[in-house]
């Protein structure tokens, strides 16, 4: 983590770095009494995108065209998040991940993840979709082993089979009433859960096959399912303050229609471990350029507004 920090008061302490980093262990002792652990950690950066309807090829729509920064503020009770984003798509990357568990190596494993804008709830820890709400798109599968194919394979831009790309925009005014037009469109009426994203994590495992145990020995001399890509990036850019004066309240949501390619994951539910769900407050730069590209809270506004692209100018014939 970054060593730039500062204490906002006297019982909570806030760092600024580009990037979260999460580190537990994932039994859920409430469930299994066990010696073992199932040690999981990796990092979550943040950063933005490129407009669908511009670009679409997927590894386009996965470059970073500028990276994030967060400010974590913690004390002995709490911890919660901030992202300093500009207007306009938003990716999200997962990186240096490691599931390991120390008597347990039958199993490769993969870190399910998925984006929702309101908290989800869940029926069971083994349940990938919340009942709460309407998810779009359903939850990915990150085998620990994908980290080592590049620098795209784990950055995302929307959930797995889903219709829109995640972006972001200045929240309206708090008490402000929304216009009939942004009702339709599902821009969000502002209130003291404007900005939320919610980052749920799930631990998956399959039984190992031994052909690809073998190949990832070989080539990468790895003892066990972990994957450490050296060492975590941290803030370099001599950020001592916070990032709040330099941001106002944003909001979040379904941008433009976009696609991501994907395969059925056979990987399942990892017995005996607890899901993690990650709230984060995104805001935006004050510097930031209005952003051209509608922020919908609701699918039903994403949808309205994306057949409101599809009628254009007719063409003037001679």
């Amino acid at each position: 983590m970054s060593k730039n920090s500062l204490t906002t008061n006297t019982a909570s302490v806030s760092n600024v770095s580009d990037y979260i980093h999460l580190s537990y262990n994932a039994y859920d002792e409430n469930v299994v009494y066990t010696t073992d652990k199932m040690n999981v950690s990796f990092n979550i950066s943040f950063g933005k995108g490129k407009d669908s309807l511009v670009y679409t090829n997927e590894q386009d729509l996965k470059e970073f065209t500028k990276e994030y920064l967060v400010e974590t503020v913690e004390n002995d009770n709490s911890k919660h998040y901030y992202v300093a984003a500009d207007e306009g798509p938003l990716l999200v990357k997962i990186e240096n991940l490691n599931i390991h568990t120390r008597y347990n190596n039958n199993c490769d494993y993969a870190l399910g993840f998925a984006v929702d804008f309101e908290e989800p709830e869940y029926l069971e820890q083994n349940k990938f979709t919340p009942f709460n709400i309407d998810r779009d798109g359903s939850m990915w599968s990150i085998p620990v082993q994908e980290s080592i194919r590049g620098y795209s394979a784990n950055v995302f831009y929307q959930n797995g089979k889903a219709k829109y790309q995640w972006t972001t925009s200045r929240a309206k005014n708090m008490g402000e009433e929304l216009t009939e037009d942004e009702k339709e469109l599902g821009i969000e009426k502002t209130t003291e859960t404007t900005g939320l994203m919610y980052l749920t994590f799930m631990v998956l495992s399959k039984e190992k096959e031994v052909v690809q145990e073998q190949e990832i020995t070989r080539s990468y001399n790895m003892r066990s399912g972990g994957v450490d890509r050296g060492i975590t990036r941290g803030i370099t850019r001599g950020i001592t303050r916070s990032i709040i004066p330099d941001t106002v309240a944003g909001r979040v949501g379904y941008g433009h229609a976009a696609t991501s390619s994907s395969v059925a994951s056979t990987f399942k539910y990892a017995n005996h471990t607890t899901r993690l769900v990650i709230p984060v407050r995104i805001r935006i730069s004050k510097d930031s350029a209005i952003g051209d590209m509608n922020c919908s809270k609701t699918l039903k506004g994403a949808e309205v507004n994306m057949e409101r692209k599809k009628i254009v100018v007719a063409p003037f014939l001679p």
